[in-house]
C-alpha cells in the first residue's frame, strides 16, 4: 500500500494478512517476507502435527489403561471361577463364597444363609436360628437397606440371592460401612452365578456317581452270593483297609477312594467261570492262570467310568507283590500304588482268617505270623508294622469289651 499507517497495518492483520509492505518496496524485501511466512507456516504445521500426535498418544494411553483395567477384571473373574470350579463339596463352596467376598469387600461382615424350604426362612448355620427375609429375594432380586446401630452410625446391608434352577438356595449377607461399588457387586454376582453352576454340577455328579457305585456294589454282592465262603469278604477287606488308611493319616478323599476300591477289588471275578471260582479244592496251574485274570477284568469294568480312573488302577494292582513277583504287571515296591498295597495286606489277612472249602481259617495270631514272614516280599514292610499294631489294638479292645 502507498498509504502506510499503523491503523491500516492493524486492520490488515485483523483480516488475515501475514505481513505489511509499504511503497516503495524492493523485490528482495518481498522475498524475505515470503521466506519468513513459509517458515512460520512450517512451524505451525509441525506444531499441529505434534499436537495431533500428543492427542493420539493420550488416546492410546487411555485405551491402554482401559485395557489393563479390563485385563485385571478378567483375571480377577478367572481367579474366582478357578477357585470355585476346583471345589466339590457344598460346604466348601459356601465357605469359598464368604472368603472371596471378604477379599472383594475388605471392610465388610459377610455371612451366607441357606434357605430352609420347609419353613421358608434363612438359617444362621452358627446358632441354627431362623431369619425372616425380603420376599423379593425369592425372585432373584438384590435387597439393599441402610442399618442404624445404637450409636446412630449408618451401615449398608446388601443381600444377594444364590439361585439354582430359578429357585432360591440361600442369600449372601454383606454388611459394610459404605455402599457396594458397581464393580464389587458385579464380581460378587459373578461369584454366586459360578457357585450355583458348580453346585448343580456337584449334585448331578454325586447323583450319577452314587447310581454307578450302587450298581457296582450290587455286582460285588452277586459275586459274594456266588461263593458262600467269601460272603462278606469285600466288606471286611474294606473295613480293614480303611483302618490302615486312617492309621497312616491318609486324607479323607484318599480314604474314600480306598474304600470304594476295596469294596470292588474282586469285581473282576464276575468274569471267572464257576468251575474255577467255585472249585472246592486247590486250583491247578491252568485254573490259577484263569483266576489271575480277575484284577484286569475288574479294572476293565471300572475303567470306562471317568470318575473312577484311580479306583480302576488300584483294583488292577491289588495282587502285585512287594518283591515284584505278583500279577498282572509284576510291579515292585513303591511302583505299586499305595492303596493297592493296603488292599493286598487286608485281602490276604481276611483270606487267611476265613474258612475255605479245603481248610479252616487261621487264628489271627498265626495269620499275623504268616504276614511277618512275607514282610518285604509279598507285603510293604512299613504297612506290615502298622497293620500288626492295628490288629493288636483291636484284640486288646475286644478283650476290654
Amino acid at each position: 500500500t502507498g498509504y502506510a499507517s499503523l491503523e491500516i497495518a492493524i486492520d490488515a492483520m485483523k483480516y488475515g494478512a501475514s505481513d505489511f509492505i509499504s511503497k516503495p518496496f524492493k523485490i528482495k524485501q518481498i522475498e524475505l517476507i515470503l521466506n519468513k511466512i513459509t517458515r512460520e507456516k512450517s512451524i505451525l504445521e509441525e506444531n499441529k502435527r505434534i499436537s495431533d500426535e500428543l492427542h493420539l498418544h493420550r488416546m492410546i494411553d487411555n485405551l491402554v489403561g482401559q485395557l489393563e483395567d479390563k485385563t485385571q477384571e478378567v483375571a480377577s473373574l478367572q481367579d474366582i471361577s478357578s477357585r470355585i470350579t476346583s471345589l466339590k463339596g457344598i460346604r466348601d463352596l459356601v465357605r469359598a463364597i464368604e472368603d472371596v467376598t471378604t477379599e472383594i469387600v475388605s471392610d465388610a461382615e459377610v455371612k451366607f444363609y441357606p434357605l430352609n424350604r420347609q419353613t421358608w426362612k434363612l438359617i444362621d448355620p452358627e446358632n441354627e436360628t431362623q431369619l425372616d427375609f425380603d420376599s423379593s429375594l425369592l425372585k432373584g432380586k438384590i435387597v439393599r437397606e441402610e442399618v442404624e446401630d445404637i450409636l446412630d452410625y449408618v451401615d449398608y446391608r446388601c443381600m444377594l440371592p444364590l439361585m439354582i434352577e430359578g429357585q432360591l438356595f440361600g442369600a449372601l449377607d454383606i454388611l459394610s460401612q459404605s455402599i457396594l461399588t458397581e464393580d464389587a457387586e458385579g464380581k460378587i454376582m459373578y461369584l454366586l452365578q459360578r457357585t450355583a453352576e458348580r453346585m448343580e454340577n456337584v449334585a448331578l455328579y454325586e447323583g450319577l456317581y452314587e447310581n454307578i457305585l450302587s450298581t457296582l456294589n450290587s455286582m460285588a454282592k452277586i459275586i459274594d452270593a456266588r461263593d458262600p465262603y467269601t460272603s462278606q469278604h469285600s466288606s471286611r477287606v474294606t473295613d480293614l483297609s480303611s483302618q490302615i488308611g486312617r492309621a497312616i493319616n491318609l486324607a479323607d478323599d484318599e480314604i474314600d477312594v480306598l474304600c470304594i476300591s476295596a469294596s470292588l477289588h474282586d469285581i473282576g471275578k464276575v468274569g471267572i467261570p464257576d468251575h474255577v471260582l467255585l472249585k472246592p479244592g486247590r486250583l491247578n496251574s491252568e485254573e490259577y492262570t484263569v483266576i489271575k485274570q480277575h484284577p484286569d477284568i475288574g479294572a476293565n469294568i471300572i475303567q470306562p467310568i471317568l470318575p473312577m480312573q484311580k479306583e480302576a488302577e488300584i483294583i488292577r494292582h491289588h495282587h502285585e507283590k512287594y518283591d515284584g513277583s505278583g500279577y498282572p504287571a509284576g510291579l515292585k515296591g513303591p511302583r505299586i500304588p499305595l492303596l493297592s498295597r493296603i488292599i493286598t495286606l487286608a485281602d490276604a489277612y481276611d483270606a487267611m482268617t476265613s474258612d475255605r472249602p479245603y481248610r479252616k481259617g487261621l487264628p489271627p495270631e498265626k495269620a499275623l505270623d504268616e504276614i511277618r514272614k512275607c514282610r518285604g516280599t509279598q507285603f510293604d514292610p512299613d504297612l506290615v508294622d502298622i497293620f500288626i499294631e492295628l490288629i493288636a489294638e483291636r484284640q486288646e479292645d475286644q478283650k476290654v469289651s
